[in-house]
């Protein structure tokens, strides 16, 4: 029965969060609140676990709820919507960013930390630091959304707290062990294309244009360093590819000792996410396919990286 199956799940997932030396029964009696008896009859499997236990558990434990789900349900996926509120954007997305700075927070020093992205914009990992491209993206996405009444990037004003996070995230990222990024060709191609637009329409300034274009050319020097390094800020691993293929969306996977997260770009700064395990393989098996259609640029590749960056500059410098 599916019950039977839901709490077994359950059961199996709760064991993989335990040391060896605690024991299951009164773990979920702390948990739970429930008596000895209560508690034994659900470990029989004679009574099922409610919804509002598997939330408490879930919640106690770090426990995905779609993990536990996916044992009785291998073609589904739980993913969660992580869309900014369009009736107080700054705000929701300074609770999504700040989730985010929390976990990487908690996987500082994890040696077996790993991230993919596959990606036809800039990184927000690699770029949220610099102000002004932070702000453009926000821009752009306000924009679109025409209740938000966003009508010229110079009347946009970003909260300093969510400024300090976006930093913030930035650099917590440099502690994830080991990183690859493959990049889209066009992904600078794509940001010009958009700065132009803008301003042709006149809703960008001269000088903020010249603002984006200053701080576009030092995010491509700082990316030309570290790939030249292979290494981040904290001396963990970085291999940066360039596709030879375009992409359609950017993919993103996190792997830590006690999470798999997945990870789909949309709506601009907006994302969906999972951490069903299948999906997750799924998500890394695809990235990691996507090497064997591109370049590496870091560490080796010198020829390749000198070039592709001189290209990006050439690109940033047409504006």
């Amino acid at each position: 029965m599916i019950t039977d199956e839901l709490s077994t799940g359950i059961i199996e997932a709760v064991k993989t969060k335990l040391p060896q030396k605690d024991n299951l029964a009164n773990t979920l009696m702390d948990i739970l609140y429930i008596g000895k008896e209560a508690t034994y009859r659900r470990l029989r499997g004679e009574v099922p676990f409610t919804l509002a236990e598997a939330a408490i558990l879930s919640r106690k434990l770090g426990i995905s709820l779609d993990t536990i789900i996916g044992t009785s349900f291998r073609e589904n996926a739980v993913f969660d919507m992580n869309i900014v509120d369009y009736q107080n954007p700054f705000e929701t997305y300074f609770t999504i960013l700040d989730r985010y700075v929390k976990l990487f927070h908690t996987i500082k020093g994890d040696t077996s930390s790993e991230m993919g992205t596959s990606s036809n914009i800039i990184p927000l990992t690699l770029s949220m630091k610099h102000d002004i491209l932070s702000k453009f993206r926000l821009f752009k996405w306000m924009y679109q959304n025409e209740s938000m009444r966003c009508k010229h990037f110079d009347e946009l004003e970003i909260p300093q707290k969510l400024i300090n996070v976006q930093r913030e995230f930035t650099r917590m990222t440099s502690h994830i062990h080991s990183r690859d990024y493959i990049w889209d060709k066009m992904i600078f191609s794509n940001l010009v294309n958009d700065i132009q637009y803008f301003s042709d329409i006149h809703l960008l300034s001269e000088e903020n244009k010249d603002n984006i274009k200053e701080e576009t050319l030092l995010l491509i020097d700082e990316l030309e360093e570290l790939a030249g390094r292979g290494k981040s800020e904290t001396g963990n691993d970085i291999r940066i590819y360039i596709s030879n293929i375009n992409f359609e969306a950017t993919y993103s996977y996190l792997e830590t000792t006690s999470m798999h997260l997945s990870m789909i770009r949309v709506y601009a700064i907006n994302s969906i996410t999972t951490q069903d395990n299948e999906m997750f393989g799924d998500f890394k098996e695809w990235i990691q396919s996507l090497k064997k259609f591109s370049t590496l640029i870091s560490e080796s590749g010198e020829m390749q990286r000198i070039l592709f960056f001189k290209k990006q500059r050439e690109i940033i410098n047409a504006l």
